[in-house]
């Protein structure tokens, strides 16, 4: 991972300082105004003096207001210039090594670095939970720092995450939901119709009592889900179960007892993430239920290793390169100097029927 180191060297230190200070302004390092001249002369380790310079430098460029006995006020000019920034790299923030996350992610992230070399930009990935924290600010600003210049791709990010970025004004675009009251860019596939559409033909097959196998993500897309899905039940219907899960096999397991343990238990399922779908294929088996007979599935989403599913899971497939050449084409028009346009690009997946939808049992 690349890093921008935050103290200059002895040689050129005021010319170095200049440039460093204007990174920190076009990037948002600072909002409003510079830190004191004593926090400064810290972070960077260089005398009053050094600073005192650079800063006079800023402030005849129009960068900095520098009126005695007031903060060092940024000036709208500096902001105008940090706005019109062009990238240098692009970063990608998920929130676990690629090859543990769906092989999909793993495709449009790699075709998207493809894309990005292309256009002679770097491209980095950084893997982790510690940006997905309830309290991310911290670590997110020692990754900005590293990384000025930079467009943000945040992949399931949670509101923490989207509220730092939107209050930075940062060059960002979610493949994700968007949280209400921000905003920002998205790239998504249509959680809401999706889940519209599932509960429907869920319905149109006589199904009343429903469950959705919901693993947390901490995303906007976990409460469109289930809204949407719990609006199609028909009258007198009850809502739909939610048997969330953190995405372990144990959590999983817990969760399918469960609905197999209850008296009336739901007669169809809506699995939300695939790595799960095995796991209710296999568990359903081993509890003596079959799949459609005993318990009718539709999974959200689809990738490469579900075709060998037996009977063949319901899904809702598409081609994750889509992602990739969307995203492709904003930073292009980054790249080339135009403004980052707030859109939401919602993607409607295509539904395979397959056979794990049938009527609800007699007894059901």
């Amino acid at each position: 991972m690349k890093t921008t180191c935050l103290i200059p060297q002895r040689s050129t230190l005021v010319t170095q300082t200049i440039a460093l200070l204007e990174d920190g302004l076009r990037e948002g390092r600072w909002t409003a105004q510079l830190p004191g001249q004593h926090e400064l002369c810290d972070q960077l380790a260089i005398s009053r003096t050094t600073l005192r310079a650079a800063l006079r430098v800023l402030a005849r460029r129009g960068l900095l207001d520098l009126r005695q006995g007031r903060p060092m006020a940024i000036t709208r000019r500096a902001a105008a210039e940090e706005a019109m920034v062009r990238p240098a790299r692009v970063v990608v923030l998920v929130p676990a090594q690629l090859w543990r996350l769906r092989p999909s992610v793993a495709h449009w992230v790699s075709e998207l670095g493809s894309l990005v070399q292309r256009a002679n930009l770097d491209f980095i990935v950084n893997e982790g939970d510690q940006q997905y924290s309830a309290n991310p600010a911290s670590y997110l600003t020692r990754l900005l720092q590293s990384h000025p210049r930079s467009v943000w791709i945040l992949f399931a990010s949670t509101r923490a995450m989207q509220t730092w970025f939107h209050s930075r004004q940062l060059s960002t675009i979610l493949v994700g939901s968007v949280f209400p009251g921000l905003e920002l860019p998205s790239i998504e596939y249509d959680h809401a119709a999706i889940a519209l559409h599932a509960a429907a033909q869920l319905a149109a097959a006589g199904h009343r009592r429903t469950a959705i196998l919901l693993q947390r993500t901490g995303s906007a897309a976990d409460a469109t889900t289930c809204n949407a899905f719990a609006a199609v039940r028909g009258a007198g219907a009850p809502p739909p179960l939610i048997l969330e899960h953190d995405g372990s096999l144990p959590h999983i397991k817990s969760r399918l007892n469960r609905l197999a343990a209850l008296p009336q238990r739901p007669t169809a399922l809506f699995v939300t993430k695939t790595l799960a779908v095995p796991a209710v294929y296999t568990m359903l088996a081993r509890l003596g239920l079959s799949i459609p007979h005993h318990l009718s599935v539709i999974c959200r989403e689809d990738d490469p290793f579900l075709e060998y599913l037996v009977p063949a899971v319901a899904r809702y497939s598409s081609d994750s390169a889509v992602i990739a050449h969307k995203l492709a084409q904003a930073i292009a028009r980054l790249a080339g100097g135009q403004p980052l346009r707030v859109t939401h690009d919602r993607l409607m997946p295509r539904f395979v029927p397959g056979e794990s939808v049938g009527p609800p049992p007699p007894d059901g």
